[in-house]
């Protein structure tokens, strides 16, 4: 008999009914399973209940899918790992076996998975457990304890705790592995967070799964995700839309979106309902309900298909900085621009941002966003970049925190007049380090200015008065809600940017401030017919 004969024929047997050669099979199929997590979940059995006209086996292999494969790939070689995900894609069971697997094969693994209340943490554990109920003998050791918070392994050492997040779960815990499942619905997700601190900085795993919710993105699921997606973390961010798995088509997503239970929807509609729970794109999954959020999504989504590069890549622009800079539209002769700055206070902190707007057009025409540049490096830029469209007006968020105050200072020393100030009074530019004449430049974003500011760039935005080229810039746009616990404060949510906003909104309001390039005829003076005029002729 073949190995694989022998192994067919042994791998459910009980150890004492063992021949010679089924017991050197078992030992020797066991190593590998415990070595190699892909050759463990081919015996990885998972319970799909029966279905009206369905007469196939209930009990089915575990099926790796290309967003299985990739998610598996991540899971073995990352330590953080942050997945936004549709509904349904098998995450829960891959992880169930993942965390299996590594309680079978390494010794004294402690790993803990952290649901959001009691019933979805023992649920959780028992995807684990029903997958362990089904494996083969060889892979299968005696468990104490086995309870339905937690499984163990004394043979090697290694357990599987659940918990509900609450205020004090996993306090104490080192652990191999740490689970948030649903994360972005935990009530107590950052005190969580915070007591797995011991397991990230000894080199453990933390992964975040979740789905989004469709009121709020003010949850640390979502901050985790898009600090990845900035690169302002070192989790690994992936998204799996809802047609990762195979059988699920337009049919079948025009089929579930019909038969959605009313009792399910509460404040959504039928269409948001499916972009939160099935959404198709990362956008679409971070979009909020249309009670709360302030830009109309389906603009946004229309504008986000007309995103844009660069056109200075590649070649010399003069002194513009490539990398820094982007151009969308080059300047035109004739046409009139303003300049709006958000200002961040320096390297790896809040971004400053630089956008030049065509006034007539309200288009992008160029931007810098960065948050990488101290205020100083980023006024050189921006000097640069504004050289470039013959120096518009410019107005720069001048408040207390923020790097404003440098921006301008840095501006005027390197010979930039045409900045926007208050008051009819011109500015002295050379007394510019004279504290008063520094407070009358730029704009000072209080709550009357905020009001006019989001007053004008809402519908601005919404009728597609206003369009931007910048993907990452125009994504901010999504997550600027009317906060319902600030009095209806427009603001982005927790963990988001505004300063891509910001400065477009500035522009908007100080758009009437734009001059149009011009110059003036002088009369010619050749010929003067005053009499008596005496003329000196030379030759």
């Amino acid at each position: 008999m073949t190995y694989e004969e022998i192994l067919t024929q042994c791998a459910y047997k009980e150890a004492k009914e063992l021949t010679l050669e089924e017991q050197e099979v078992w030992q020797h199929e066991r190593a590998i399973s415990q070595l190699d997590f892909f050759h463990f979940l081919k015996w990885v059995r998972i319970i799909r209940p029966p279905r009206l006209g369905y007469t196939g086996d209930t009990i089915i292999p575990f099926t790796i899918y290309d967003h299985t494969r990739k998610f598996i790939a991540n899971l073995l070689t990352q330590p953080l790992i942050s997945l936004l995900k549709a509904r349904q894609i098998y995450a829960s069971t891959t992880i169930a076996a993942y965390v299996l697997w590594t309680a079978l094969g390494k010794v004294g693994a402690n790993n803990l998975l952290f649901s959001k209340g009691q019933p979805e943490a023992k649920e959780l554990l028992a995807k684990a457990r029903r997958i362990y109920d089904l494996l083969p003998n060889f892979l299968r050791l005696r468990l104490d304890p086995d309870s339905t918070e937690e499984l163990g392994f004394p043979s090697l050492g290694s357990s599987i705790k659940a918990f509900p997040s609450t205020a004090s779960a996993g306090i104490s815990y080192t652990a191999t592995i740490v689970v948030a499942d649903e994360h972005a619905e935990h009530p107590y997700a950052d005190e969580n967070y915070i007591s797995s601190k011991p397991t990230r900085d000894a080199g453990g795993q933390f992964i975040s799964i979740f789905t989004e919710d469709p009121y709020s993105n003010d949850n640390l699921a979502t901050a985790i995700f898009t600090d990845a997606m900035d690169g302002n973390n070192d989790f690994v961010p992936l998204f799996f839309p809802w047609n990762v798995v195979p059988d699920r088509d337009n049919e079948w997503y025009e089929r579930t979106k019909r038969n959605i239970p009313d009792r399910e929807l509460g404040r959504l509609s039928p269409e948001l309902y499916m972009a939160k729970n099935y959404p198709s794109s990362i956008e679409e999954a971070l979009s909020l309900a249309e009670s709360v959020v302030v830009f109309d999504k389906k603009v946004l989504n229309a504008l986000m298909e007309d995103v844009r590069g660069q056109i200075n890549y590649g070649e010399e622009w003069g002194e513009i900085d490539n990398d820094i800079c982007h151009i969308y539209k080059d300047y035109h002769f004739g046409k009139s621009y303003i300049a709006g700055a958000d200002v961040g206070q320096g390297v790896g902190a809040d971004e400053s941002v630089l956008v030049i707007m065509d006034s007539a057009t309200g288009d992008i025409v160029a931007d810098i966003k960065t948050n990488k540049l101290p205020p100083e490096q980023f006024a050189y830029h921006s000097v640069k970049l504004l050289n470039r469209f013959h120096n518009p007006y410019w107005w720069i968020e001048h408040n207390i925190t923020g790097g404003g105050r440098e921006v301008i200072k840095k501006a005027v020393e390197m010979g930039y007049r045409k900045l926007g100030y208050r008051g009819d009074k011109p500015i002295r530019w050379s007394d510019i380090n004279n504290n008063e004449t520094l407070k009358r430049v730029g704009i000072f974003m209080d709550e009357a200015t905020r009001a006019d500011l989001f007053g004008s760039l809402i519908p601005g935005v919404n009728d597609f008065q206003i369009r931007t080229y910048n993907r990452d810039g125009l994504r901010q746009f999504y997550s600027i809600v009317r906060n319902a616990n600030k009095k209806g404060k427009i603001e982005a949510v927790s963990g988001q940017h505004d300063d891509y906003v910001m400065a477009v909104g500035i522009c908007n309001l100080k758009k009437n401030d734009a001059r149009a390039d011009s110059f003036t005829l002088k009369p010619i003076r050749t010929l003067d017919f005053r009499p008596n005029r005496r003329v000196k002729v030379y030759g």
